[in-house]
């Protein structure tokens, strides 16, 4: 039925609870992967959605009904917006099962809330629109009913979208602000580095060449150099790159992109304490 070697030799099936973009992104990864179409089911909101995605993901097994997708599912993948989250998991939580894995893609949303409206494992995640490309990078933390093993599992889902790596969920705003936002300020930035061009009577395509190529030049040095080290390289004493470095220096360019990190993290903070309390809230009444 499956690839094997996806999950250490563990045949699985999979439930995707939200096939939107990051949830059908998962779903096209996986049976990429190997992972046989007939093997994953998933679930949209709109009757009218069912046709897209069976001419998306042909072979995936699609309804309106979460209970109906999970119920045979051993890795369970919520992948909802935040306030979809108690319509999704309530109607299903007496029947998914304590030994199923359920990943939650939910921004903002704890791995402790989740274990509280379901019984099974939780392991949070936050993959980045570089998923959709394989080229992804997503963080992922375990709730407190997880081992090892459900880790690595978890790991090797996202790491046939890109990379993967393992922390402490106190850490998630600020990866959701430098790795999930991180693709709209990096756009930010090669957007104004082909607008220079342009100032500077570049050919519009030329440039657009130019700022790619550079963008993807930098991000290979500095899998092997420190930022430090690429600037020592190409600035020369009185030369061009000192200037611009100069001018961005006057401009407080690092402090501005930290502040901008920064912020967003904050905001991620807020909205997860407002998710976390209209949960609660929605809950307990």
């Amino acid at each position: 039925m499956l690839w094997l070697g996806l999950l250490g030799g563990f045949i699985a099936r999979y439930a995707i609870i939200g096939l939107g973009k990051i949830g059908t992104a998962i779903a096209k990864s996986l049976i990429k992967s190997g992972v046989d179409p007939s093997s994953i089911s998933g679930s949209v909101r709109r009757v009218e959605s069912v046709n897209r995605v069976r001419r998306e993901l042909p072979g995936v097994f699609v309804s309106t009904n979460n209970a109906e997708v999970v119920k045979d599912a051993d890795v369970v993948i919520l992948a909802v917006k935040p306030y979809q989250v108690l319509d999704a998991l309530i109607p299903i939580r007496n029947i998914l099962g304590n030994e199923q894995l359920l990943i939650s893609v939910v921004a903002g949303v704890t791995t402790g809330i989740i274990e509280e409206l379901v019984p099974s494992k939780v392991i949070r995640a936050m993959p980045n629109i570089g998923i959709v490309i394989e080229r992804g990078v997503t963080a992922i933390a375990p709730g407190s009913r997880v081992s090892e093993d459900d880790v690595r599992r978890a790991c090797n889902i996202f790491g046939s979208m890109g990379r993967c790596v393992v922390v402490n969920e106190r850490y998630m705003d600020a990866i959701t602000a430098i790795s999930g936002s991180g693709p709209a300020f990096m756009a930010l930035i090669f957007e104004a580095i082909w607008e220079a061009g342009l100032l500077l009577g570049i050919p519009t395509d030329i440039s657009w060449e130019l700022a790619v190529g550079t963008l993807e030049t930098s991000a290979e040095l500095l899998r092997f150099k420190r930022p430090w080290e690429v600037v020592e390289e190409v600035t020369t004493p009185g030369g061009v790159t000192i200037r611009g470095i100069k001018v961005a220096e006057e401009g407080s360019l690092r402090g501005l992109i930290m502040r901008m990190i920064e912020e967003t993290a904050r905001r991620g903070r807020e909205i997860s304490q407002e998710i976390e309390a209209s949960i609660r809230s929605k809950v307990s009444g």
